[in-house]
């Protein structure tokens, strides 16, 4: 399953290396990988589009205590979930 997460930083630096230490403990809840998209008009403003083994493993990774906290402490969070996908 795919899921896109609008997020708009307080510093994409420390995002970027905050959540790249994430990395490894995504893929233990199901995480196959996550796609960064930076905006060019607001450089503070991404796209995340993850794919994830099922729904339930990434709830169970949203709502740890410590990503919540994460999540807060750097900008605000907007989850897009996504019905289908295509590749033409």
């Amino acid at each position: 399953m795919n899921i896109i997460v609008k997020r708009n930083l307080r510093d994409y630096d420390a995002w970027k290396r905050m959540v790249s230490e994430k990395n490894e403990l995504r893929q233990q809840y199901g995480s196959r990988g996550v796609t960064v998209h930076r905006s060019a008009k607001n450089p503070n403003e991404v796209y995340l589009v993850f794919a994830w083994d099922d729904a339930k493993r990434f709830e169970e990774y949203f709502h740890r205590s410590d990503v919540q906290k994460a999540l807060a402490d750097s900008g605000t969070t907007e989850i897009i979930p996504v019905k289908e996908s295509f590749h033409l």
